[in-house]
């Protein structure tokens, strides 16, 4: 497994996000761990953490949704600015992760700060204009949130 990261960058393994037989351990290789409990103590090196935001702006769908997954879990109160854009991405699936990843507290329990006021308006808008009935619900209840 470590031979992978001797010889793949982690903006190669971002891409691989995109590819459903090799996502997991292209997770693994980036976050060091796969599930939920592991990814809540990720420790996400800087070269990393801005490969996959770049995944956020990257063509396919699939690897921007993974890389939102993935920013939701590190502990970086960066992660924020690097989601809220996603929130006028062009498919439903992207934004309503992006609403989660801005929402949820429970991914990334290290991270102390809220959102800033910019955010937590356009969540705002997000839940009574978004077209996406789902999208709309996730915002709303993220905003009900106390810790938002």
């Amino acid at each position: 497994m470590a031979s992978y990261r001797a010889v793949m960058s982690p903006n190669e393994f971002v891409e691989l996000l995109g590819d459903k037989e090799s996502r997991v351990e292209a997770i693994r290789q980036l976050m060091g761990g796969v599930d939920a409990r592991e990814l809540r103590r990720a420790v996400v090196a800087e070269d990393v953490f801005q490969a996959l935001v770049r995944g956020t702006r990257n063509e396919s769908s699939v690897v921007r949704w993974w890389s939102v997954q993935l920013l939701d879990h590190c502990p970086d109160e960066r992660a924020y600015r690097a989601v809220e854009p996603l929130l006028d991405d062009p498919v439903d699936r992207v934004r309503r992760n992006a609403v989660h990843a801005l929402g949820c507290r429970g991914c990334k329990p290290a991270v102390a700060a809220g959102l800033d006021s910019t955010v937590i308006e356009k969540l705002k808008s997000v839940a009574v204009s978004d077209p996406n009935p789902k999208v709309r619900h996730e915002a709303a209840a993220a905003l009900l949130r106390p810790d938002l």
